[in-house]
């Protein structure tokens, strides 16, 4: 029996029920208590409901993403402690980059007896190909503001960057950023390696630094007892689309993780020659090479 997939929403209500039982005869303790323990730590006790002799049922709202436990405890004649655990998903989908329909196609998976295993496949494996490549391929929030400290005066490199909405500067180092700069006459945008189309190798890239353009304005210097990050940018972060390659490489990362279940060892079986194992894919490797950029570089 699979466990149950949960999204984190208020109106998404994690239903939990315990029988306390004398002997094996369901009976009531003197006392009834349920407690919640949320991702954050914080515990609540909401009250619970009594269905019959000894079934006691609470709907908990999953409110946060993570793992949350609960503990049930009777005192009396039926006392007894049993804890337990669900788990909330994130429920920003465009933030994988396979779905779990695909991986069930792909593992041959027919009904719905696993959906919280592929679920957390598809989860692990976007978040691993995050690592790998140090870079996230789905847009975020439509504007965030990032700074940044100046790698030189005329070239700065950026997290990726799907749309700009506008680049400032703190000359004084005061944590005010009162220059604005304007795209195509102060700065403009490049895409690594040093393209100025970001369109010109096959697919959309995002931008990845502002170039000084005019010796009119340059990027600040730094010094100690200051504000070092001078540079201010706001847009939209992130990749314009998911690329293929990236997202034929997390469906074979999740169907490897969701083969690893049944591999103890990462042994999955064995044939005329031997134990046959799980190993690393280089495929994956292959398919994610040309977007490894490494770590984030905003502040």
């Amino acid at each position: 029996m699979s466990a149950t997939v949960f999204w984190q929403d208020g109106n998404e209500f994690a239903t939990l029920t315990n029988t306390f039982t004398v002997g094996g005869t369901p009976m009531d303790p003197t006392t009834v208590t349920l407690t919640i323990t949320d991702p954050t730590g914080a515990q609540t006790t909401p009250i619970p409901s009594r269905v019959t002799a000894g079934v006691w049922t609470a709907n908990v709202a999953s409110t946060i993403a993570g793992i949350w436990t609960y503990l049930w405890e009777g005192t009396g004649t039926a006392s007894d402690a049993i804890a337990g655990t669900w788990t909330v998903s994130d429920p920003a989908l465009n933030k994988l980059y396979c779905t779990p329909a695909e991986l069930k196609s792909r593992a041959l998976v027919p009904d719905t007896s696993d959906d919280f295993e592929i679920q957390l496949a598809v989860e692990a494996a976007s978040r691993f190909i995050d690592q790998i490549t140090g870079r996230y391929f789905w847009r975020g929030p439509a504007s965030e503001v990032r700074t940044y400290v100046p790698e030189s005066i005329t070239r700065q490199p950026i997290d990726d960057l799907v749309s700009l909405t506008s680049l400032a500067v703190d000359r004084n180092g005061t944590g005010v950023y009162s220059e604005t700069w304007t795209l195509g006459t102060d700065f403009v945008l490049e895409t690594w390696p040093f393209h100025y189309n970001n369109t010109d190798r096959g697919e959309t890239w995002p931008w990845t630094a502002a170039v000084v353009v005019t010796g009119a304005k340059l990027y600040p210097w730094t010094w100690m007892w200051s504000h070092l990050n001078r540079v201010q940018v706001t847009g939209v972060f992130g990749w314009p689309s998911v690329p293929a390659a990236v997202k034929q490489a997390a469906l074979i990362a999740a169907a490897d993780l969701y083969k690893r279940r049944d591999a103890p060892l990462g042994v999955v079986g064995f044939n005329e020659f031997g134990a046959v194992k799980v190993t690393s894919n280089p495929v994956i490797q292959q398919l994610l090479k040309r977007y490894i950029r490494g770590s984030r570089v905003g502040v």
